[in-house]
């Protein structure tokens, strides 16, 4: 409010000298830079509280991010699964193997002596 009080004194007194023309535009051209200055600052105060505390962008890459983790860390278990089922499929094979390796053909034990 002191400002205005200031500002209309200010305005007589200019009024009053007769200034150039060229100092009325220097003053209207840095009076509409400093209304604009106060405007932009009053929507800024006025939309701060509605704007996050970080950049949307870097919200965004963390949940681009924590996808692709989630992805990789399913991919990582549907090759544990395949392979441990792989490997029960294979564990039958290798204990009949086992089984039939252990007992001696008698054929081989007959010429063998």
């Amino acid at each position: 409010m002191e400002t205005i009080h200031e500002i209309i004194p200010f305005a007589r007194e200019m009024l009053s000298q007769k200034p150039s023309r060229r100092m009325v535009k220097v003053y209207l051209v840095g009076g509409a830079m400093a209304f604009l200055g106060v405007a932009l600052g009053l929507v800024e105060t006025v939309c701060q509280p509605f704007s996050a505390e970080e950049p949307l962008d870097e919200e965004l890459a963390r949940l681009e991010e924590r996808e692709q983790r989630l992805l990789e860390a399913e991919k990582q278990r549907e090759r544990t699964e395949a392979t441990t089922l792989e490997s029960d499929a294979v564990r039958p094979m290798k204990k009949l193997q086992q089984e039939t390796a252990g007992q001696r053909s008698t054929a081989n034990r007959l010429h063998a002596s």
